[in-house]
């Protein structure tokens, strides 16, 4: 769910946390509130659209689209004034005092635009914002929501080095800061971040859920059935038993009470193994898109989707 919109939170707050909470149904402790900012978004509720939104609400509080780095349509800020708004906005919608995780999202459009001693620049102004934000006790943790980097490993564009990000962290904070939490995509559909050796700590290459458990970050997977596109191939158990192996947390919903049902039935069951999988390099995958006319970024997301293509290629 997205920040700075103001509409995602609202029923989540005004009608479900607050019904449940104050029912004695949960407690606030039993509830742990994830959000994430960076990306410009308009406000359905004063039906603004983005760039209306920009122009109307946030410029006169300093904010402009020159804070704005653009790709395919997503404007992302590492700006704290706009992640001061955000927060502030998010507070209020979920009628809570503090978030448990709150996550930078997409940092990578942003370094795309930066030189590198820029990009890390603007993290440590970010950082410091959200360890104070954390000593206030309005954010409990905080982390990264990457996008770009994990499902396109193979493109040094959109590198970030999560240890020096780490060491920024220690810097401002010490020991004790509040960096915790990495979210990425991961799902048996693309694992890039358990098989390709993208991150370096302490000289030793190692792959992004290595990285993070060396570094003492939990790792949250995103869209762990591929946004639904998984089940035309693998059944949900698999599906979750390939993640729940690697990762330290899931992030699993559905629109659907029976969908979410099953969920629950299959975690608290025996989880079957995964089959065993062919793994294409990225050459390869390069190789099968310009075949097919298939873009990099969809076929490094769903390689699995390409296997049959590859056998049937290597069989003519």
């Amino acid at each position: 769910m997205e920040m700075i919109k103001g509409y995602s939170h609202k029923p989540m707050g005004t009608v479900a946390l607050a019904e449940l909470m104050n029912s004695g149904i949960i407690t606030r402790e039993e509830v742990f509130i994830s959000s994430k900012a960076g990306l410009l978004y308009g406000d359905i509720s004063a039906k603004l659209p983005p760039m209306k939104y920009l122009s109307e609400q946030l410029e006169n509080k300093g904010i402009s689209i020159e804070d704005f780095s653009e790709y395919e349509g997503l404007f992302q800020t590492l700006n704290p004034a706009f992640y001061e708004i955000a927060l502030n906005k998010s507070l209020e919608n979920l009628g809570l005092e503090m978030i448990d995780v709150y996550y930078i999202h997409i940092p990578e459009i942003t370094k795309l635009k930066l030189t590198e001693d820029e990009f890390y620049e603007k993290m440590e102004m970010l950082i410091r914002w959200y360890e104070t934000k954390c000593f206030e006790g309005k954010i409990r943790y905080y982390g990264i929501a990457f996008e770009f980097m994990v499902e396109e490993p193979f493109e040094n564009k959109w590198h970030i080095e999560i240890e020096r990000i780490k060491n920024i962290a220690r810097k401002v904070s010490g020991e004790k800061n509040h960096f915790k939490y990495i979210l990425f995509e991961y799902n048996i559909m693309c694992d890039w971040a358990d098989t390709v050796n993208s991150q370096m700590i302490d000289g030793v290459k190692l792959t992004m859920i290595e990285a993070c458990k060396a570094l003492e970050l939990e790792t949250v997977a995103s869209m762990p059935f591929a946004m639904g596109d998984g089940f035309k191939k693998y059944a949900l158990s698999d599906m979750l038993d390939f993640v729940s192996k690697k990762m330290n947390h899931v992030i699993v919903g559905s629109k659907n009470p029976k969908h979410i049902e099953e969920i629950l039935r299959c975690w608290r069951g025996n989880l079957s193994e995964c089959s065993g999988r062919q793994r294409f390099s990225g050459t390869d995958l390069v190789e099968i898109a310009k075949c097919n006319n298939v873009s990099k970024r969809t076929i490094y997301r769903y390689k699995a989707y390409y296997e049959e293509m590859k056998e049937a290629e290597s069989e003519k």
